[in-house]
């Protein structure tokens, strides 16, 4: 995927004239394209990460083909596959071990969902607020005072953020030759090397 990328070198001195170059891959460029299909909804479908899953994993049950695993990384705009791609439960536990001392301990309190009497959503869940939040609403015929908190942990912020990331673009198998041709055809383009000073100066 990457090496299909022409290069970027890059200025990593203070100094515009006493300059320190690291070269590395252009991903702004892959940028172009995700731009020009972002907008067509038939392109993609969601799919939901299964434990343990691998980008080669979906690539295969989706394309027959794990080779495409890369696909799934653009459509996302992935560049970060450790932090960016949902953790297995032995990963997800390892690693809240490893950033917590106490993953069990309280790390905030979100609001449960309220209603009234008529169906009527007096508090949404999930905000966050104080443990001693509070709310009062007249009920028809009289005013009700409820608590509707309850407590998030740290081993629990942690799986609803990794749950998030479970949730993926990919392309349809339909028209994954298309998308594969396209985005070959924009990342060689030119096919030239740029030098810039900062990521403003880098040209898709």
């Amino acid at each position: 995927m990457l090496n299909q990328l022409p290069d970027v070198y890059y200025n990593i001195s203070r100094s515009p004239t006493d300059v320190t170059l690291v070269v590395g891959k252009n991903i702004w460029r892959r940028a172009e394209i995700l731009g020009e299909y972002r907008n067509s909804l038939s392109l993609f479908e969601e799919y939901i990460v299964q434990n343990g899953e691998k980008p080669e994993d979906i690539a295969y049950r989706a394309y027959r083909n794990p080779f495409y695993a890369w696909t799934i990384l653009v459509a996302n705009d992935i560049v970060n596959y450790y932090e960016q791609w949902p953790r297995s439960t032995q990963q997800l536990n390892e690693f809240v071990t490893d950033k917590y001392s106490n993953p069990g301990a309280i790390k905030h309190y979100v609001t449960t969902e309220l209603k009234d009497s008529s169906g009527n959503i007096i508090v949404p869940a999930g905000k966050v607020v104080p443990s001693t939040y509070s709310v009062s609403y007249f009920d028809g015929t009289s005013t009700v005072t409820a608590s509707p908190v309850t407590s998030v942990s740290y081993y629990t912020y942690e799986a609803e953020l990794n749950a998030e990331k479970e949730k993926v673009q990919i392309i349809r198998p339909e028209l994954i030759e298309e998308f594969v041709k396209a985005y070959y055809k924009v990342t060689t383009r030119g096919n030239g090397a740029a030098v810039a000073i900062s990521r403003d100066e880098i040209t898709m």
